[in-house]
């Protein structure tokens, strides 16, 4: 199997109002200079001007102060060093027969193309990791996507339907819904050459559209999986292995929940381990505006530059699962931050 390598300041003007204005006939003065003199309604005019000019200037004052107090709280990096990822990705998966049964594994790879288009990205992670000996989605059938929508079209009559065993069915559906989940496809439509949905891929009749979600499964959280072989660590989705991936109430974590239950492996016996090791503190997790955001800390002693890389993975596989734009990783102990962008759609 191949790899692939690719994906406020705001300036807040004050302007100064003022009213300058000028009586053409003041009063006359008094011959008693210890009297107050009384005040013309021009005069009560110029000042009411004033003291409103004065209380608009105090009001933008505030505001300006206000503003860069929001300006400054807007940053969760606090001034830290701050590096960008390459916007261009690729996901990989990886089959294993486990004693209780078979388990895809998922990898994201940042590559040098700096244009980043999520649906070739896709395009290109679904073929290099079709798990088929005969390469099924890049030898007989043209992909194209119309988000949230993937269509995949058999090119060759009974393309759809050449043979497969029970084991590379299950990889390759497992891939499938996988990749296309953290991309953000939501449905998968199969046709024949004549544009027909009536076609037998991988030994199974597909007469209707594929709901990523119904066939996956409610996505949340990803743990690690050391590959000996291959030398590296890969990630089990915990929809796959039986953890947390709802509340209480039966809805989805969010992505704070999410990070909260990636901090352990509670599966009794799971050959599987959290990506969260000893001495990495995870402060805080958010996601807002299509932005995630994970403050977390390292002790230095303990955690290794593979221990930050792994984390670094699991946590963008995570964002994934909620369709976000990008993920900014703060480490507070070493004062740097690093944001993955996410292709560009």
């Amino acid at each position: 199997m191949s790899n692939i390598n690719k994906l406020a300041g705001m300036t807040f003007a004050v302007f100064l109002l003022a009213s300058c204005q000028e009586t053409e006939n003041p009063p006359p003065s008094t011959e008693d200079s210890g009297s107050p003199s009384e005040t013309t309604p021009d005069e009560e005019e110029t000042v009411e001007a004033k003291e409103s000019n004065e209380d608009s200037q105090d009001n933008e004052d505030k505001e300006a102060s206000d503003d860069s107090s929001d300006s400054t709280d807007d940053d969760p990096s606090d001034g830290f060093e701050e590096t960008q990822a390459s916007p261009s990705f690729s996901i990989e998966t990886y089959s294993y027969v486990t004693k209780t049964g078979y388990l895809t594994a998922f990898n994201i790879e940042r590559g040098e193309d700096e244009e980043g288009i999520a649906e070739k990205s896709l395009m290109q992670s679904l073929i290099e990791n079709d798990p088929t000996t005969l390469e099924i989605l890049g030898s007989y059938a043209e992909l194209t996507v119309d988000m949230p929508t993937l269509n995949v079209k058999f090119t060759e009559e009974d393309g759809g339907a050449l043979s497969t065993t029970s084991a590379q069915t299950t990889f390759f559906y497992s891939s499938l819904f996988g990749i296309s989940d953290l991309y953000g496809i939501e449905e998968i439509v199969f046709t024949n050459p004549e544009g027909e949905e009536n076609v037998i891929v991988a030994q199974r009749l597909v007469d209707k559209p594929l709901i990523v979600e119904e066939e996956r499964g409610i996505s949340r959280g990803y743990y690690t999986m050391y590959d000996k072989e291959l030398e590296q660590t890969n990630f089990l989705a915990g929809v796959d292995v039986g953890e947390q991936v709802a509340d209480e109430n039966g809805g989805p974590l969010s992505f704070p929940e999410t990070v909260e239950v990636m901090k352990t492996a509670d599966q009794e016996g799971a050959t599987y381990s959290s990506a969260i090791v000893e001495g990495l503190e995870v402060v805080d997790a958010s996601l807002e505006n299509d932005t995630a955001t994970v403050r977390f800390t390292s002790d230095e002693e303990t955690v290794t530059e593979p221990d930050l890389i792994v984390f670094e993975t699991a946590m963008q596989l995570a964002a994934l699962d909620f369709q976000a734009e990008q993920l900014r990783l703060i480490n507070e102990t070493l004062e740097e931050s690093i944001t993955y962008p996410f292709a560009v759609k």
